[in-house]
């Protein structure tokens, strides 16, 4: 331990910022993957919604038809976006701000909670902080300098929004106004880090306490009401005062994309994220490390509590996780297929003409088929992104084995590294389907107050599904033929590359052929009814075939030390 402590305090300068110098600089290190995740996702977003717009409407007559459209666009469609106030919706920047923008601030919260949630909580369940703890550091200062690495990647993220709203807007620009000026840019940077500071320090308040699981699923939850409050509260007056509970609401009128600019309201937001950050550097300071708050829980079975073997071990430490992806994610579809029912009516209410550019751009979809058309209009997307981050959670938790160390005390029992890769391969496919059964769930009771047929958009969350299972098979094969240490990062990696190709393939007219690459374009329209079998079967095969090529490397490699 003298040792270990004389090695923090003697070493350079560059290792102390980036490097394994100090707490701060190997937790920028870990982190740094994600980081270039987050960060490469909001430029490409930008980037490409530039492209897109710029080319799709060139001229004053294309800006006015997107004007009318936007207007009669049903209150359950417009809600969705996330943003009750559109503004200069004509312009690039406002453009974007309405379609993209709310799913921005989103993915960095989504990002932000997940690594607040587990940057103390987890690491002190697995026992690899108590080392640390040894060192003079002090507990204070090693949540300190954890809370400045993500708030370092935090800036990262922000300089990088700032550069590509301001270049999106200089070199896509096709009529005047479509600039977006460096303050605006910065406006825009700066709520999307306060709203991302701001959901995270909830889960890095409640880790210490709660653990890693329940504190990511509070702030999950109060970061999806209040993203679906806000958005539907100009629509449901009722769901102002929920919105206004929460950041999204408070900053409902700081639109600088769209030319309006209200600094004042993004001050609570960085207060309560101050406030809930030191909280938790409170409570990990003066709690038993490791040592949590449960919630009781009628008895659990033997398989739950991974007692039984290798796979019931694995399916019970990836319990907590599925359960809350589930539950998050299922709450999501609860919402979607209840709002059906506005959708249809809204509808009804639209001109010919408009109508007639809804079926134009989905041809293969009856937009009167009830919950199902509207869950493949705006859930599946989500669902599919969503489905992929779990799988890659569940995929860097199966990981976890041998990257903490504990593969090879568990490898010195009865059993083979083939045996245990494919068994504990077995327990996260295993929570891949508990996830999914949650999803199933939400959807079916939210599809059911909606009315008309429940039983195709249940049936069509198997494939959401399935696309999970695929991923985690890819990350188990990554894991046994690479490296576990990059199994869950891979997977997330595929999750955005597949979103990309989704995005930019149709805004950029690129060839069919580069859409083909996403596994979700073979996979059909599943909420309506049409099924892509060969798609199905592939995602069946990929899970089998990465199974078997990650049992097969890991028999291969030695264990990682």
């Amino acid at each position: 331990m003298t040792a270990a402590a004389a090695t923090l305090t003697t070493s350079s300068a560059f290792s102390r910022v980036y490097g394994l110098g100090s707490v701060y600089a190997k937790t920028l290190r870990d982190s740094r993957l994600a980081i270039l995740i987050v960060g490469g996702l909001v430029a490409m977003l930008f980037l490409s919604s530039g492209v897109a717009f710029g080319s799709a409407y060139a001229t004053p007559a294309s800006r006015q038809d997107l004007v009318n459209l936007v207007k009669s666009l049903p209150p359950a469609m417009a809600g969705v976006y996330g943003n009750p106030f559109p503004l200069a919706i004509e312009t690039m920047g406002g453009s974007i701000a309405w379609k993209t923008g709310a799913s921005l601030a989103l993915m960095v919260s989504l990002w932000s909670i997940m690594a607040l949630s587990g940057t103390l909580a987890g690491e002190a369940r697995k026992g690899s902080l108590e080392f640390v703890a040894t060192t003079p550091l002090g507990l204070r200062r090693i949540a300190l300098e954890k809370l400045g690495a993500h708030l370092t990647g935090m800036l990262v993220v922000f300089l990088v929004t700032v550069l590509a709203a301001w270049i999106s807007g200089l070199a896509f620009r096709s009529l005047p106004g479509d600039e977006i000026p460096l303050d605006r840019a910065i406006g825009f940077g700066a709520w999307i880090v306060v709203m991302g500071l701001a959901s995270g320090s909830i889960a890095f308040a409640l880790g210490p306490i709660f653990g890693r699981g329940a504190s990511a699923a509070i702030a999950g939850a109060v970061l999806l009401v209040g993203y679906f409050a806000n958005g539907y509260q100009a629509t449901v007056p009722a769901f102002a005062p929920l919105a206004n509970l929460t950041w999204w609401g408070w900053t409902a009128h700081h639109q600088p994309l769209g030319g309006q600019l209200d600094w004042g309201s993004l001050l609570p937001g960085a207060v309560v994220a101050i406030v809930l950050f030191a909280v938790g550097v409170a409570a990990f300071t003066r709690r038993d490390m490791g040592v949590t708050v449960h919630i009781p829980w009628p008895a659990i079975p033997v398989a739950a509590l991974g007692l039984g073997s290798a796979t019931s071990r694995s399916f019970g430490e990836r319990l907590p996780v599925a359960v809350w992806w589930g539950i998050g994610v299922g709450l999501m579809g609860f919402v979607f297929g209840a709002a059906a029912p506005s959708f249809s009516a809204a509808l009804a209410k639209l001109s010919p003409d408009t109508l007639a550019i809804f079926r134009a751009i989905f041809p293969s979809i009856d937009l009167f088929a009830g919950a199902g058309a509207f869950l493949q209009l705006a859930f599946v997307t989500f669902g599919f992104i969503l489905a992929g981050f779990a799988a890659s959670t569940l995929v860097g938790g199966w990981a976890s084995d041998e990257t903490s160390g504990r593969l090879e005390l568990v490898l010195s029992a009865p059993l083979t590294r083939r045996g245990w890769a494919v068994r504990s391969g077995l327990g996260v496919y295993a929570a891949v389907g508990l996830f999914t059964l949650l999803l199933m769930i939400g959807i079916g009771v939210g599809s059911s107050l909606a009315g008309g047929d429940v039983t195709t958009p249940i049936v069509g969350t198997a494939v959401v599904g399935l696309y999970a299972l695929a991923l985690a098979g890819i990350g188990i094969a990554v894991g046994g033929l690479v490296s576990t240490s990059w199994a869950g990062e891979a997977v997330a990696g595929i999750v955005i590359l597949t979103f990309l190709i989704d995005l930019l393939v149709p805004a950029l007219k690129l060839p069919d052929w580069t859409h083909q690459l996403a596994l979700t374009a073979h996979l059909g329209q599943p909420m309506v009814g049409i099924w892509d079998v060969p798609g199905l079967l592939l995602c069946v095969g990929i899970a089998v075939g990465g199974l078997a090529l990650g049992a097969w490397g890991i028999a291969r490699r030695d264990v990682a030390r």
